[in-house]
């Protein structure tokens, strides 16, 4: 994070830390014929201005590299807002493209601002750090001493000009440009961003990310044992947004853009689900039925995100990067053509989320966030908007927006929790990383030190462990997971006594349109066998969708329509979710996504025997329409 400044923009200096995208391996996304691709090159655009609380913003008319009066201030710092990515003509194709702090360009599509001169001073690579110095605690059990440390070490990350690389509004920055679309592939192709979200890139990105903010903050307050502390909301006594950030008197950990009403409301860690008019759950109670019903809905939530959906790396840390479209997307593109009278489609291709990503870690950041403008009001700066990479503003910022979520403190200990999570997966319950090395060797640069910043290349390979980075997490909190204990129940019963499944009550025609409230049934979707060493995926792409609106829906298997509403993370039934936190995209237009969904578990507890298919149960969660331009699919993986 802090020293977090990834190369972005080879050529510049700019503000903001950048980073390069990774590699990827043999993927559904990823076309298998020896296709010939073209060289690839990651494109940032981004501007500058300054908004009442002094932090750095990143207009879509302006350059990440030029950010007014900051951009000047950091033309000895390279790369704080660069990264760039180079594909090999043939492998990358099956293979995933490869990413790296060297293959960064930058450019201002609006000629407005030219990018900086080279810097003379060059990123080192990273060195482990010698030992285990830092230990992340639960920051709703932090003790008084402690939390004064970390509101200081905050105040002073703000006092510093927004100029600095480590400053906290060049932190909020750098998530900002590669989170809302700043980063291109290709400056001719207006409408397909990188973003560090939406692959394999997530977790290893954020974990270095969170790393060079920490070491940041310590350095600030002189103290090389200052671990961040972390929002443990994984564990009942977590569930809320912590005391230490809602206290708005002369806090620097307090930010009002955060939905007011839920501040101290038991959080909803499968939020989009609940009816609108759902009541919010006080924390401090009463602790009764809706109170543990709900409870034990977020704890199984992460039982489904960890273990039941999470098994091996593809399903818990996401698909590869692969920038180049498969061949069953370009059908998609071939027919929004035609329907368009053949205009080219205006969406983007984004990629496969893991369930690290796309479950509790979205609908935390669209809890916190705000609603929207105030009742009966337009979304403007007046109304407390930002401004996204589309120039239109948005008002569910700040962590409700990916343009945004950097702005609040509360994001970065939110984080530390994601980055808990995957140190659990990958200790505790023995989960295994990519071996590719199109993954361990992509690389991103950031900034280290403040009193002398300097750029540092690390690796993916770098942040597999932890200890290599100094810190570790509290071993007296890791003792007792309740998740690990969820007992899932089936919404209907199933084998031998279950009624037989009824028909769909209407014939699909693609693309589905969905619309909250409305279930889709798609029935006798093929079951394989499993084959020795594979896992059975259930596969959904070609979803298109607005990405500045909240978009949710759940995947359910064998389910009737009837019921599919009431069926959530608690049931054996639940096969997963696409979920995604509102971002803005350049040019307007929809994005395009895809999710696989790891169900052998699923398959087990709902098949009959002699059973060759499922019904697969789409369950739309949120006003915004979403399509889907092809049928489901289960594959052997």
């Amino acid at each position: 994070m802090n020293g977090a400044m990834a190369n972005a923009c080879a050529r510049s200096s700019p503000p903001v830390p950048a980073a390069a995208p990774a590699a990827s391996t043999k993927s559904p996304a990823c076309p298998s014929k020896k296709t010939t691709c073209p060289r690839r090159t990651v494109w940032c655009r981004a501007a500058g201005r300054r908004d009442d609380d002094g932090l750095l913003w990143l207009p879509r008319r302006d350059v990440l590299t030029s950010l007014g009066g900051v951009a000047a201030g950091l033309v000895g710092y390279p790369g704080l807002a660069s990264g760039a990515l180079e594909a090999n003509p043939v492998e990358s194709c099956r293979r995933g493209d490869k990413v790296n702090d060297k293959l960064v360009e930058c450019t201002d599509p609006n000629r407005e601002y030219p990018c900086p001169p080279p810097s003379p001073v060059r990123a080192v690579d990273f060195k482990p750090e010698g030992a285990v110095r830092r230990v992340r605690q639960p920051a709703h059990l932090l003790s008084r001493e402690y939390q004064e440390k970390y509101k200081e070490a905050i105040a002073k990350m703000k006092a510093l000009p927004a100029s600095h690389p480590l400053s906290f509004a060049a932190q909020a920055a750098i998530h900002q440009a590669y989170c809302d679309g700043h980063y291109r592939y290709d400056p001719t192709e207006k409408n397909r961003p990188f973003d560090v979200h939406f692959s394999w890139i997530f977790a290893p990105w954020h974990r270095m990310y969170i790393y060079f903010y920490e070491k940041a903050l310590g350095q600030l307050i002189g103290d090389d044992t200052f671990a961040l502390p972390y929002w443990n909301w994984d564990a009942p006594a977590g569930m809320v947004i912590p005391p230490l950030f809602r206290d708005s008197f002369a806090n620097p950990l307090y930010d009002r853009n955060r939905e007011q009403p839920r501040l101290d409301k038991l959080v909803d860690l499968d939020f989009l689900n609940a009816p609108d008019d759902a009541p919010l759950i006080p924390f401090n109670g009463p602790k009764d039925d809706k109170y543990e019903q709900l409870v034990t809905k977020n704890l199984c939530t992460i039982y489904q995100q960890q273990i039941r959906g999470g098994r091996g790396a593809r399903a818990f840390l996401g698909e590869k990067l692969c920038s180049d479209t498969d061949f069953r997307l370009k059908e998609i593109n071939e027919r929004s053509k035609r329907r368009q009278g053949g205009q080219r489609a205006k969406r983007d291709k984004t990629k496969s989320q893991g369930s690290l990503e796309r479950m509790a870690h979205t609908a935390l950041h669209v809890w916190v966030g705000r609603s929207g403008p105030p009742e009966g009001k337009t979304c403007t700066a007046d109304t407390g908007g930002v401004l996204g990479h589309d120039g239109a503003f948005n008002c569910n910022n700040d962590m409700g927006f990916l343009g945004s979520s950097g702005r609040d403190p509360l994001f970065y200990s939110h984080h530390a929790n994601v980055d808990r999570l995957w140190h659990i997966w990958s200790t505790k319950l023995g989960g295994e990383g990519f071996k590719d090395p199109e993954w361990l060797d992509a690389s991103f640069v950031f900034y280290d030190d403040v009193a002398n910043p300097r750029p540092v290349r690390i690796k993916f390979r770098d942040v597999l462990d932890t200890r290599n980075l100094g810190y570790t997490y509290d071993a007296e909190s890791e003792k007792d997971l309740p998740w690990l204990t969820c007992k899932l129940n089936p919404l209907v019963p199933h084998g031998k006594d279950s009624p037989p499944r009824p028909s769909p009550r209407k014939m699909l025609v693609y693309p589905l349109s969905l619309a909250k409230g409305e279930v889709v049934e798609v029935a006798a979707v093929a079951v394989p066998p499993r084959q020795p060493g594979q896992q059975r995926v259930l596969v959904i792409q070609g979803i298109e969708y607005d990405p500045k609106a909240e978009n949710k829906f759940d995947v359910a298997i064998n389910v009737p329509g009837d019921q599919a509403l009431q069926v959530g993370p608690e049931n054996s039934e639940y096969a997963g979710s696409f979920a995604v936190v509102p971002s803005s995209k350049a040019g307007g237009g929809t994005l395009e996504g895809r999710i696989t969904l790891f169900i052998d578990d699923v398959l087990d507890d709902v098949m009959g025997d002699g059973d060759t298919t499922v019904d697969v149960v789409l369950v739309p969660r949120t006003d915004e329409e979403i399509k889907v331009f092809l049928p489901p699919t289960i594959q052997n993986q």
